[in-house]
């Protein structure tokens, strides 16, 4: 499978600030947070009720604003199926640009049948995403200090 190949410069600007949104999101849920320490897995560990969650999160920059109607699907990097194969269950929160709004994935709405070649101007030819009908996630945003599901 083609893949992108790792860019410190997008790491450095857009990792932190994914994190901190995904830990936000995730104390807001009673969650208590074990670890954010970089191992390329998953970004954040947490627990709640005695259960260990597993948590990614990523900015997807060209989204500014709402999201376009154009826009039917939600594309996660077929590359993330690493921690498919790492962990039983692992949630994607794929956020916007300012970190305002955030779609939340459950890693069995990730099927190979899914799994489809993408293309755009900053997409490697022949590289894989996920395609998630958006209509088939939750949207959240964040308004008042608090996370919130659109409706």
């Amino acid at each position: 499978m083609q893949t992108k190949p790792f860019e410190k410069n997008l790491y450095d600007k857009y990792d932190n600030q994914a994190k901190q949104s995904l830990i936000s999101v995730l104390e807001q849920n009673g969650h208590d947070i074990v670890n954010v320490k970089e191992n390329f897995y998953a970004d954040v560990v947490s627990t709640k009720n005695g259960k260990e969650f597993y948590s990614e999160a990523e900015i997807k920059a060209a989204w500014k604003g709402a999201w376009p109607e154009t826009w039917e699907d939600l594309r996660i990097p077929g590359r993330k199926s690493r921690l498919l194969n790492k962990y039983d269950e692992v949630t994607f929160f794929v956020f916007r640009d300012d970190c305002k709004q955030c779609f939340v994935v459950n890693s069995e709405q990730l099927s190979d049948d899914r799994l489809k070649k993408a293309f755009g101007p900053k997409i490697r030819q022949g590289e894989m995403f996920f395609h998630i009908p958006v209509n088939e996630v939750t949207l959240i945003e964040f308004e008042n200090n608090k996370w919130n599901e659109v409706k």
